[in-house]
C-alpha cells in the first residue's frame, strides 16, 4: 500500500510542483485520477488528506536509489531523505554506517538534480544547526534552494533551514493579509519572513546566529523584498523583547523550545491576531498546548506537519487571541 496525497483537479499541477520541490513525489508510481480529484504517490507523508491504496507502478526507470544497492543494504536503507538545493541529506541507521559510500553513490547516480550527499547526524546547539558529514560530492554545504516560487541561498551546515516546512510556509502565506505586521521569532535564514514579505507583510525577523543574519539579508535581496518591508534583529528573542512591538501574527518555529517562550511572546499578539506555534508532540494527542496560554487565547487549528519518530510528530498550533477580553491599552 502506498501513501497518496488527495487533491482536487484544480490544484493538481500546483500540488505536483510542490511535492517535486521537496522530493515527496514518488516517481516509481503514477498518479491515480478519480472524478474530481487526483491522488499523488508519496515518498513520505506530507500535510493534507492522505489516502493509502495500491499504487500504479510506472514503466519508467526508477529514481529509487535503493534499487542500486545490494539486497542486504537495500532492506535497511531509508526511502526518504531531504533535499536542499542540490544536496541530499539522509539519516542512516547505525547498521549502515560502513555502507555510507555506496549509498551516497546510489543517490548521486539515481538523481540528476543531486550533486552532493550529506549524512545527517542530528540537530543541536544554541543555533539549532544540523551536524552534517559529506559522504558524496565536492566539499561545501552552500546551495540554492527553490520553493513556492522563491529562492533561498545559504550554508545548510551553518544556518537552520527545514525543506520539509515548504508546504507549511505556503499555508501561512495564504492566511495573511497584505500589510500585516509579522514577528518571526526564530527566523534562521528567514524563509518564513521572505515568504510573508512577498505577500505584502511587514516583517521583523529575530535570530541570534550571525550566519542567519548574513544569509537572511541575502535572501531578502534575492527575492526582491524592499528594505522598508523587513528588519532583522541579530539577538536572542528574550534579549530583543524590549525592542519589539505588537504584531498581527507571530511565528514560533523552535520545535523543542517554543512552549518556554509563550509567556514572553503571547502578550505581543494584537487582539484578533495569531500565534503559529511549532513543537514536537506525542502522536497520542496527550500534549495540552493551551495550558501555557491565558484564557483570552484559543486554538483554532492543530495539524501534523510531519512525523519525527514512531511516537512523536512536529505539530503546528494556530492560536488566536480573542478581541473581547483584551484591555484596550494593549492594542
Amino acid at each position: 500500500m502506498i501513501k497518496h496525497l488527495k487533491v482536487p483537479d484544480s490544484e493538481a499541477q500546483e500540488s505536483k510542483e510542490f511535492l517535486e520541490s521537496i522530493d515527496a513525489l514518488n516517481s516509481d508510481f503514477l498518479p491515480i485520477k478519480k472524478e474530481g480529484f487526483v491522488l499523488w504517490p508519496l515518498n513520505f507523508a506530507v500535510e493534507g488528506e492522505i489516502v493509502e491504496c495500491q499504487g500504479l507502478v510506472t514503466k519508467r526507470s526508477s529514481r529509487d536509489y535503493r534499487n542500486r544497492l545490494s539486497p542486504e543494504i537495500r532492506k535497511l536503507a531509508p526511502r526518504a531523505f531531504d533535499i536542499f538545493g542540490d544536496i541530499a541529506i539522509i539519516r542512516l541507521p547505525d547498521e549502515l554506517s560502513e555502507s555510507s559510500d555506496s549509498i551516497a553513490q546510489a543517490l548521486l547516480d539515481s538523481n540528476s538534480n543531486i550533486s552532493k550527499v550529506a549524512l545527517d547526524l542530528g540537530v543541536g546547539g544554541q543555533y539549532r544547526l544540523r551536524k552534517l558529514e559529506l559522504i558524496g560530492g565536492e566539499p561545501g554545504f552552500v546551495s540554492v534552494h527553490k520553493e513556492n516560487g522563491l529562492t533561498f541561498k545559504l550554508d545548510i551546515s551553518r544556518v537552520y533551514f527545514s525543506p520539509r516546512l515548504a508546504m507549511e510556509r505556503q499555508r501561512i502565506s495564504e492566511l495573511v493579509d497584505s500589510g500585516e505586521k509579522i514577528l518571526d521569532a526564530f527566523a534562521g535564514a528567514a524563509p518564513f519572513s521572505v515568504t510573508l514579505a512577498r505577500r505584502g507583510c511587514r516583517v521583523t525577523a529575530v535570530d541570534a546566529n550571525p550566519d542567519s543574519e548574513k544569509w537572511a539579508h541575502d535572501n531578502f535581496r534575492l527575492n526582491h523584498i524592499p528594505v522598508s518591508d523587513y528588519r532583522f534583529i541579530c539577538s536572542r528573542i528574550e534579549d530583543a523583547a524590549a525592542d519589539l512591538d505588537y504584531y498581527d501574527r507571530i511565528i514560533m518555529n523552535n520545535p523543542t523550545k517554543s512552549l518556554s517562550y509563550v509567556d514572553l511572546l503571547s502578550p505581543l499578539v494584537r487582539p484578533g491576531g495569531y500565534i503559529h506555534l511549532y513543537c514536537m508532540a506525542p502522536k497520542d494527542g496527550s500534549l495540552d498546548v493551551m495550558e501555557n496560554f491565558g484564557s483570552e487565547f484559543e486554538c483554532t487549528r492543530t495539524r501534523e506537519v510531519h512525523p519525527y519518530s514512531p511516537s512523536t510528530s512536529l505539530m503546528v498550533f494556530d492560536i488566536k487571541r480573542a478581541i473581547s477580553n483584551v484591555q484596550s491599552g494593549n492594542q
